[in-house]
């Protein structure tokens, strides 16, 4: 799909909704709320949905507070726009009523993406899908003011690490250049995003690492949490966000794991690898996806320790074949 069906669609819609998937992170609030803003600045009827809770750290982004968390059944038929979701599942008990005539439009970066959308842009090259959104609203003549480009911003560096993941390409960087100069501060944004948490946080890691393992190899590190354990610190799973990649950056780690058990008897996993092992094809064994080097899935129906050691063997024969396939580039990253 190009801009001029963009432009085609926008102009015979006057009700643009704008979805994104449960368990926000910077790009999907970040880029949610980049197109809303700029599409009311183009006259449109914005309405701005999660299912879910937005994360304490972007409250800070004009108009994150104002980001509904339930679809009204009652609502005008218009144009969906879902954003940063590889499949219609991440909408959780939106997606039923976003299938019942409206018009979908699919906007996403993931790997694993299966092209939902009545409409699709896909950019599997894209670092994120702040990336994308900024591209439609240059491509499209849509407004870029200095608050469009905050929510961009942290869009992109979110996605990123701050400009740090393999994923960081010069034309991310061209795009970030442009978006300070339209009066973005990063340092506002790292302390927010990056730096600043609550107290429960520090405590909550301080428990989960003290659940770290390791496999014989010492590639593979994991760790896990119970539900039980963050609600008696009185925090939100938000707070979360991160703790997975402290297995991976472990000197000689190539994976690292996080299991978060649910009181409904879930197992959430997050998935990340340093350079070799595509943990998003591991996620997809059990329903889940993301990218090669970040991933995730939910597994129920089985105990958590059946969970987690179904998922660690995943891991471990994903990395035997790929040391098989690639032994002198496995072997020099130890």
């Amino acid at each position: 799909m190009n801009s001029p069906e963009i432009s085609e669609l926008l102009r015979g819609h006057e009700n643009v909704y704008i979805l994104t998937h449960i368990l926000p992170d910077g790009d999907a609030i970040g880029s949610a709320l980049a197109w809303g803003t700029s599409l009311r600045h183009h006259g449109k009827k914005v309405r701005i949905f999660c299912p879910g809770v937005v994360p304490r750290k972007y409250a800070f982004l004009p108009g994150a507070l104002a980001i509904e968390n339930q679809f009204p059944a009652n609502l005008p038929l218009g144009l969906v726009f879902v954003l940063d979701c590889g499949d219609l599942e991440r909408l959780d008990y939106m997606k039923e009523r976003v299938q019942s005539g409206f018009i979908i439009v699919n906007v996403d970066h993931h790997a694993t993406n299966n092209y939902f959308g009545d409409y699709n842009i896909v950019d599997k090259s894209a670092a994120a899908t702040g990336e994308m959104i900024y591209q439609l609203i240059q491509e499209n003549n849509l407004l870029l003011n200095q608050e469009i480009s905050l929510s961009l911003y942290v869009a992109i560096a979110s996605d990123t690490g701050s400009f740090k993941y393999a994923n960081t390409t010069p034309r991310v960087l061209k795009i970030a250049s442009l978006l300070l100069e339209n009066g973005v501060d990063p340092s506002l944004v790292s302390q927010k995003i990056f730096d600043e948490y609550p107290l429960s946080t520090v405590f909550l890691l301080r428990d989960t690492l003290n659940t770290l393992q390791l496999d014989e190899t010492l590639r593979i590190a994991w760790m896990s949490l119970h539900e039980d354990l963050v609600e008696s610190y009185g925090a939100k799973g938000e707070e979360l966000e991160g703790f997975v990649n402290y297995g991976k950056n472990i000197n000689g780690v190539e994976v690292g794991i996080f299991f978060y058990h649910t009181r409904k008897g879930e197992t959430k996993v997050g998935f990340r690898s340093k350079a070799v092992v595509d943990v998003g094809a591991v996620a997809a064994l059990f329903g889940g996806g993301g990218h090669h080097r970040a991933a995730g899935c939910t597994i129920s129906g089985w105990e958590n320790n059946v969970a987690m050691d179904k998922v660690i063997q995943a891991v471990r024969e994903a990395l035997l074949e790929t040391e098989a396939l690639n032994p002198v580039k496995c072997d020099l990253r130890r």
